[in-house]
């Protein structure tokens, strides 16, 4: 809870969600670059209880996750904290028309097909920084 408070002191908040750690790891690198503080989680359960206690932009949504996948968790997180509103960015690995289209109907606002290429993230993340204020 103390390190939420700390994160939450640096500014502007970007949440990852991700279950593999090496891509938390570049999400983290990317956005903590930028001068934004990061939260990253490992399921999309995970992100639900943290939005309880946080209020992120930005969330960065893997879709292939074990047990709640990303499309779930942008469906709940449009319906159990419709005020919060944040920018949900999927990131996957998966990324053909049907997916990208999939996502958007699920509630995210955008999408970066994997592998991350930093700079488009970087650019992504801007647009969506701008727009949520």
């Amino acid at each position: 809870m103390a390190e939420d408070a700390q994160v939450i002191s640096k500014g502007a908040v970007v949440v990852g969600v991700d279950d593999d750690p090496i891509n938390l790891r570049l999400l983290k690198a990317v956005v903590e670059d930028m001068g934004y503080a990061f939260m990253g989680v490992d399921s999309g359960d995970a992100c639900l209880h943290l939005l309880q206690r946080v209020m992120p932009r930005v969330i960065l949504m893997d879709i292939m996750m074990p047990e709640m996948d990303g499309m779930e968790a942008c469906r709940r997180i449009r319906a159990e904290v419709p005020t919060r509103n944040p920018r949900i960015i999927i990131v996957s690995a998966l990324g053909s028309p049907e997916d990208v289209t999939r996502a958007l109907d699920c509630g995210a606002n955008d999408f970066v097909v994997k592998p991350i290429d930093p700079a488009q993230l970087r650019k992504r993340i801007t647009h969506w920084m701008r727009d949520s204020r």
